[in-house]
């Protein structure tokens, strides 16, 4: 900016020179004092016109050269370099890290669903929007539009509450929410070594691969029902089981919180005498040596009056 502002004031200079030779004769003045001012003009002049060139070259070459230009890419290059990978693996980061806070968010509406339904969902589809707050489409893909795999242990697919878990069993009580990042794994699980295989692996190595794993087990609790002689029917979450004058066959397996359990005196199920809902575990025998009224009585008690 200083070397422009010299130059408009060299250029202005000049023009004021020129000026004062045009005018400096005036009517009664001697020639020779006119021609002495004349020629100091003239010198005044010719240094303007010096200033002003060396002014021009200044300017001329106040601006960036192609190498300069070339240098300062080189550094925003360099720079961009260093600092776009750093950018990109952050972006990626944050990326995973939404995918695990929506994989967990599934997994909790699959547990609310067994909650108050009593079984597993079939698909992640089932979920929307009672159990969680999406639309089907962000449900069963991620942000970048791959696919989300859910998986129920295929030891225990064909659960039923009223029936049912085994001590046993009641380990494979968990599901999976698989989902890639990158591309669309769909991965084979159907049977039990399959789903092993896929609950054991270690993602660690691909960030991009996503496995949610649950386990509801903890929403079970042990009923015991069994029988001291003949007689006796009770119902689990509404389904029946009648002696028929015989001896029931004791239950001994594990069912959701919440779940209706009804105990009838009579060989065929009808009016229950007690009833009550699983929160814990529960054990009763029927004894038909007990008074009507109480003869399902709790495990390791005696008759009670009704």
């Amino acid at each position: 900016m200083t070397r422009r502002n010299d130059f408009l004031t060299q250029a202005t200079g000049l023009h004021t020179a020129s000026i004062s030779f045009e005018t400096d004769w005036r009517p009664g003045t001697t020639l020779r004092s006119t021609q002495c001012k004349n020629r100091n003009t003239v010198e005044i002049i010719g240094r303007r016109i010096s200033a002003l060139i060396d002014a021009s070259r200044c300017l001329s070459t106040s601006g960036f050269t192609l190498v300069e230009m070339i240098g300062v890419l080189a550094i925003i290059a360099i720079l961009a370099s260093f600092i776009a990978p750093n950018v990109i693996n952050q972006l990626a980061s944050v990326r995973r890290d939404s995918e695990d806070g929506q994989l967990a968010t599934i997994a909790r509406g699959i547990e609310l669903y067994v909650r108050q339904t009593h079984s597993f969902p079939a698909t992640l589809t089932a979920l929307s929007p009672d159990y969680v707050a999406m639309a089907l489409g962000q449900l069963t893909t991620n942000p970048n539009g791959f696919l989300r795999y859910y998986f129920v242990q295929p030891n225990i697919s064909g659960f039923t509450n009223s029936t049912g878990l085994s001590t046993t069993a009641l380990a494979d009580a968990r599901f999976m929410v698989i989902t890639h990042l990158a591309q669309n794994v769909n991965p084979s699980i159907t049977t039990d070594a399959n789903f092993e295989t896929w609950w054991s692996t270690d993602e660690t190595g691909t960030p991009d691969l996503k496995i949610h794993r649950g386990h509801v087990g903890h929403l079970f609790h042990l009923l015991s029902l069994s029988a001291n002689g003949a007689g006796g029917s009770y119902a689990i979450d509404g389904s029946p089981t009648a002696s028929g004058g015989g001896t029931l066959v004791p239950h001994i397996r594990y069912h959701l919180s919440g779940t209706a359990i009804s105990l009838d005196e009579a060989d065929t199920f009808m009016v229950p005498e007690t009833q009550f809902t699983l929160s814990t575990e529960a054990g009763f025998q029927f004894d038909p040596d007990c008074a009507a009224g109480s003869k399902w009585r709790i495990n390791s008690s005696g008759c009670y009056s009704p």
